[in-house]
């Protein structure tokens, strides 16, 4: 029997039990996917880092208790945020993961670890019938990425009171559907929540790979270079959103709530 070291940490957040948790474990060596899968069910957060070094490489991997995901952005911040704190990696120095969507850069800056994601294309459409039914509401706006609904509602207090029929979304042919709108409170300059049932997650506490798509399309609608986002979920959390001309950087606090070995036999 083996065993492997996990630790859970909240991203986005300087609070413990706020913000969007994310196990990670550290490994000695590869083990099967079969047991990521059965680890990440075993564990009860949203998703479940998987982090390896070879040679001077990072390998991550996350998994939900249901399967595994190309892309997580407050897992790759907890994986960061754990390797500088464990001391594995010095604090000043960059780290680059190995991933399924291809390297991703994590740097510590002014206390908040900072990750380059995917810049997503987002294309206007005409709202579908099943989504403005399932959001009982007409949107001011609608537009797809190639993995989400992005959806912009009129009023802050839409997204904070919207009630999810998760059911309904399987009719949806995209991994995800994230309601947003301007903010109302001072400092803040966009809320939203984000609902992926097709990943096993009804509602994703902090969503960060949504933010490819909504700090360029939030940023050239209100003037700005970079926003402040407030995820509006009941654990809620704050990111840093600085679209670059290729890609976005997001950025977040963290904060490590627990630790602990869990046995692993294949």
């Amino acid at each position: 029997m083996n065993k492997v070291s996990y630790f859970i940490v909240n991203a986005f957040t300087t609070e413990l039990y706020k913000g969007n948790p994310a196990a990670v474990c550290l490994l000695d060596s590869a083990i099967p996917e079969s047991t990521m899968q059965k680890i990440a069910q075993e564990i009860p957060v949203p998703t479940t880092a998987f982090v390896q070094k070879k040679d001077n490489d990072f390998f991550l991997r996350w998994f939900t208790p249901a399967k595994e995901i190309p892309i997580c952005g407050h897992g790759t911040i907890a994986s960061a945020f754990l390797l500088w704190k464990q001391g594995i990696v010095p604090v000043n120095s960059s780290i680059t993961f190995q991933t399924l969507s291809g390297p991703l850069q994590a740097i510590w800056v002014n206390e908040l670890v900072e990750i380059t994601i995917q810049k997503y294309r987002l294309e206007e459409i005409e709202c579908p019938v099943e989504l403005e039914e399932w959001l009982g509401m007409k949107p001011t706006y609608v537009g797809k990425t190639e993995l989400d609904y992005i959806v912009e509602l009129s009023h802050e207090e839409y997204i904070a009171d919207f009630k999810a029929d998760f059911h309904a979304m399987n009719q949806f042919p995209v991994r995800g559907v994230c309601i947003t709108s301007h903010s109302k409170d001072e400092g803040i300059d966009i809320v939203s929540r984000f609902f992926s049932p097709a990943q096993g997650i009804d509602e994703d506490h902090v969503n960060g790979s949504t933010h490819g798509a909504l700090g360029p399309y939030w940023c050239e609608k209100l003037s700005k270079e970079s926003i402040v986002s407030k995820q509006l979920s009941k654990r809620g959390g704050l990111l840093y959103v600085t679209p670059k001309i290729k890609d976005v950087a997001i950025a977040g606090s963290a904060v490590r709530v627990l630790s602990g070995e869990i046995l692993i036999k294949y």
